[in-house]
């Protein structure tokens, strides 16, 4: 045993240090508490009675929207795919039409022929893609294709429309308001759905915070933008 730990005095310094310590935590805690307390609380409600609700919104415009159809196509060597498509899709292509792929940027390849006569086993049309990317021999690859150009269109994500008795709605914002407006639908698939009537270009329309809208609250609106250029990952249709 050293003779710094036999001292009752050295002892006596360690235990006084220990206290000290554990007394100024304290005070520091009790400070730290009272600054806590001292602060103001604004609750979320009066957060939104002063600011307005936090939404997101897009000023829609009206522009030439593609529309895509998707063949599902099996690789079958190489650079070779093949699919099948209905008799609407089958009469709106053509030999040496670009196709597109989701996750590839421009054109992925051609299509290489469209069978006219009917594939007994599927009912449907065969189709050749030639392929500018190898997926692997066998492999399913999702191939997009233009069919047709809807001119001056709007075009809204599915995921925004509200739909109510099978009428479907929108959040718009007008002087600073929110305001839900029925909307007249038109083409429509799996990414987005064209707007007939019910708002116009230049519309602020709301895409996030909708969940906590009632008519004519106030917004606070925290991103605003102008419509996405069109893509068949985006709002094609």
């Amino acid at each position: 045993m050293s003779e710094k730990s036999r001292n009752p005095k050295y002892k006596t310094i360690i235990y006084l240090i220990v206290i000290i310590v554990c007394f100024v935590c304290v005070f520091i805690q009790i400070g730290l508490v009272k600054r806590d307390r001292a602060k103001t609380i604004v609750s979320f409600v009066e957060e939104w009675a002063r600011r307005g609700k936090p939404v997101t919104v897009e000023k829609i415009v009206a522009q030439d929207v593609p529309v895509y159809a998707k063949i599902t196509a099996r690789v079958v060597a190489d650079e070779l795919a093949t699919g099948y498509v209905t008799a609407d899709i089958q009469e709106k292509l053509q030999v040496g039409q670009e196709v597109f792929h989701p996750k590839k940027q421009g054109p992925c390849g051609k299509i290489k022929s469209i069978a006219r006569d009917l594939d007994l086993d599927t009912g449907m049309f065969p189709v050749e893609i030639d392929l500018n990317f190898a997926p692997g021999l066998g492999k399913m690859a999702v191939i997009f294709v233009r069919t047709s150009v809807l001119p001056n269109t709007m075009v809204v994500p599915n995921e925004i429309l509200e739909n109510s008795g099978g009428e479907y709605y929108l959040w718009k914002v007008l002087d600073g308001k929110a305001n839900k407006v029925k909307v007249k639908i038109g083409s429509r698939n799996g990414y987005g759905t064209a707007i007939i009537e019910g708002i116009k270009p230049g519309d602020m329309i709301v895409y996030n915070g909708r969940d906590l809208l009632l008519e004519l609250d106030k917004v606070d609106i925290v991103s605003n933008k102008a419509s996405e250029e069109i893509n068949i990952k985006g709002r094609s249709l």
